[in-house]
């Protein structure tokens, strides 16, 4: 599996995947859907998938003296590690939003710990559809794409919306008065902190769950193929 992580980011990883790594300056711009940058994520994973294709990745996979689960798996790896490199960006970008910007977000949840929270759930969105989708028949990446960004959109539209309610009703629903005050802020005690953190690992552990079932899915999918 070494050797196969290993090609995927050698021969696979797209210089793009560089390039919208500072989408994470967009948690710089005050009042902004800052989950967006997630979606840029995956616009250069789908990139790197597109242009592998391109040169038979797939095929030249399957060649291998490895089984079809085995390929998935070290494409599954390539886009975790991916993803996961980029939430450390993130939370590196919210620590510097925090010292240069003070306003609330007007347009979603706030540049805060809990935001990390949100960013595994549009990861989990995600690899929920572009990669079994695009394993189903393993080359119709545009097609995947494009189901994921429809899905990752709906997503980001209901959950900053749901923020964006709270903040706007917190004065006259004591539930959203407690979200306003624990998760859409900066924490400025150890109750919000511990709040915020429980809502990070909740992120974490639906996007381990999501993409483990999303793989076993893609894994059965691609075992239908005939490459």
């Amino acid at each position: 599996m070494k050797k196969l992580l290993y090609k995927e980011f050698k021969l696979c990883m797209h210089p793009l995947v560089f390039f919208f790594s500072l989408s994470a300056l967009m948690f710089l711009i005050p009042s902004y859907v800052y989950l967006v940058a997630c979606f840029f994520t995956g616009n250069a994973i789908f990139n790197s998938m597109q242009i592998s294709n391109s040169n038979s990745d797939v095929l030249f996979t399957a060649l291998l003296p490895i089984s079809k689960r085995e390929a998935v798996k070290s494409k599954y790896l390539f886009v975790a590690v991916i993803q996961l490199a980029m939430m450390l960006v993130f939370t590196a970008m919210i620590f510097v939003h925090h010292a240069l910007l003070t306003d609330a977000n007007k347009a979603g949840l706030d540049a805060c710990p809990a935001l990390l929270g949100g960013c595994f759930l549009v990861y989990s969105v995600f690899n929920a559809t572009f990669l079994p989708f695009f394993y189903k028949n393993g080359y119709k990446a545009e097609r995947a794409f494009l189901i994921s960004t429809i899905a990752v959109f709906l997503f980001i539209f209901v959950f900053e919306g749901f923020f964006i309610a709270a903040g706007a009703a917190a004065g006259s629903v004591p539930f959203f008065a407690w979200i306003e005050n624990n998760i859409d802020c900066w924490p400025g005690s150890s109750s919000s902190l511990l709040y915020q953190l429980l809502f990070i690992g909740a992120g974490l552990l639906i996007y381990f769950f999501i993409t483990l079932l999303s793989y076993r899915r893609s894994c059965k999918l691609f075992d239908e193929v005939d490459i």
